[in-house]
């Protein structure tokens, strides 16, 4: 049956009970209001009424002859009709675009990372360790080596850990764990560091499990004990939460800081993300609504993975520069069902195979969730989502950015397919720079966030010769998305906005 008003939106795919697949979606057209990159869209006194109401489309029934369509699922929007099977076992497929890919605006959206001051205090989060511990040269002399620094069946890494035991140890840990249970960020600074090891013993402090990095989108390789960031240094990295596009992601997750010659450069921004919940969800933020839509509808994640083997095999046809990641480095596997089996039983994505003449033959990936997360630190659902996994995260990324926007390897649309317009996209991400803190980097920094209550990017990063920037990556202990409450929406900070205590870009 046709849904009805009060059926959540999120596109499903159903399978009848004679194996014929029925596909019934909701279709909005998106109304963009566009503005330019240079400046932001206006602040209204009050939010204006909404006069266009959303229309609801089901799709035709076939007349069961044969017009199939390919779908390009990283496009705009690909929506197939209904799917049936008649007497004469002949199935119709169409393919709708709204708006078409050469009718949307994928103008780059630069984001601004912070107000020029942090919306935290630095006093509030860092730990200094030279004045915490002036009788320590280094907290190398409060580690002590487990002897295992491999990931074991438990997902316990038996490595050089902080020796809890001596005074110094005790407290570096208390007070790491207190300001990361009030702030869901904690950095330790002038620790005296100098290998990856030691510097993980301190994130270690705060994460006794980590994970490794299978079914991510980012093409990360092993460093020392940690993994990088899996990011070129010249493209600008939007906001984001760590693996949110897959229903399994993780707790928190830590960064080290393994080398930076030149400490003016190479900041990483965090977003305080009740802050950033808080201005999405105010109606005088912004104009478009974005943060009630993505209440409403949740969101639908696209990911094209192509094949290796199809670049191996053809060296002198293909250009491995477009390539952002392959389902192989993805998912850690050479076994197309294997990874299949992963991203659908463990990542709880939906997965097709997909020809393309450019890439061979694609995994494509569809993960349909809300864009907010139950907190349980703030006891309330916060954003956990961002234009990071639409191809706007290749705007600054070399090779890929060279890349038709409906050719590259992600797409972020709202969970009924509706296709988010430029403006919507640019409040999102305001919202995020609204409450950025800068976080500066020196050999042998440490940060631990939480990956709900913060979200992490950074700007494009230009080095000069012989400058070194090299951040490492700690993944934390698996969280199994479990979606909003719908009873824990309220916020004070929501409740007492437009008294002029927030501050807008």
């Amino acid at each position: 049956s046709t849904p009805g008003p009060n059926t959540h939106t999120r596109a499903r795919t159903h399978m009848h009970k004679n194996a014929a697949r029925y596909v019934r979606l909701l279709l909005a057209r998106a109304h963009p209001v566009l503005c330019s990159p240079s400046s932001l869209p206006p602040l209204p006194d009050t939010c204006p009424p909404r006069t266009e109401p959303v229309t609801e489309f089901s799709a035709p029934r076939p007349n069961f002859t044969e017009t199939t369509e390919s779908v390009d699922y990283a496009g705009s929007i690909a929506v197939e009709s209904q799917k049936e099977f008649g007497s004469a076992d002949v199935k119709e497929a169409q393919t709708l675009w709204l708006p078409h890919p050469s009718e949307e605006d994928s103008t780059p959206i630069v984001p601004r990372w912070w107000t020029g001051e942090n919306a935290v205090a630095e006093s509030e989060f860092v730990i200094d360790a030279k004045k915490v511990f002036p009788n320590l040269t280094s907290l190398a002399e409060i580690c002590v080596d487990n002897g295992l620094d491999d990931i074991a069946n438990d997902g316990v890494t038996r490595a050089v850990k902080i020796d809890t035991n001596t005074r110094e140890g005790e407290v570096l840990q208390r007070l790491m764990k207190e300001i990361y249970d009030e702030l869901g960020m904690v950095s330790v600074r002038n620790t005296g560091l100098t290998s990856a090891k030691d510097m993980k013993a301190v994130v270690k402090c705060l994460t006794e499990s980590e994970i490794l990095y299978e079914g991510g989108a980012n093409p990360r390789e092993a460093l020392e004990n940690v993994y990088d960031t899996g990011a070129p240094l010249e493209s600008h990295i939007h906001y984001h939460h760590e693996m949110a596009y897959i229903e399994e992601t993780v707790t928190n997750l830590g960064f080290v800081c393994l080398e930076n010659t030149d400490v003016s450069k190479g900041h990483t921004f965090m977003a305080d993300n009740v802050k950033a919940t808080d201005m999405l969800l105010n109606p005088t933020f912004g104009s478009t609504g974005v943060g009630q839509k993505l209440k409403e509808k949740g969101l639908c994640y696209i990911r094209k993975l192509p094949d290796r083997q199809h670049f191996l095999d053809n060296p002198d046809t293909t250009d491995p520069s477009f390539v952002y990641n392959f389902w192989q480095t993805s998912f850690l596997t050479e076994d197309p069902d294997e990874a299949a089996e992963i991203a659908r039983t463990t990542k709880g994505l939906e997965v097709e195979w997909v020809d393309s003449p450019i890439f061979g033959r694609y995994m494509v990936t569809k993960h349909y969730t809300d864009a907010f997360e139950f907190c349980p630190y703030t006891d309330r659902n916060l954003l956990f989502s961002s234009i990071a996994d639409d191809y706007m995260w290749f705007d600054a990324w070399p090779g890929v950015k060279s890349l038709p926007h409906e050719e590259r390897p992600l797409k972020l649309n709202f969970g009924d397919n509706e296709v988010m317009s430029r403006a919507e996209k640019q409040e999102f991400v305001n919202a995020y720079d609204a409450a950025g803190v800068r976080l500066p980097w020196s050999k042998g920094d440490v940060a631990v966030a939480c990956n709900i209550r913060t979200a992490h990017g950074r700007p494009a990063i230009h080095l000069d010769d012989g400058d070194v920037r090299q951040l490492g990556v700690v993944l934390g202990p698996v969280m199994r998305k479990k979606g909003v409450h719908h009873d824990k929406w309220e916020s004070p900070a929501v409740r007492n906005f437009g008294r002029g205590d927030a501050v807008w870009l």
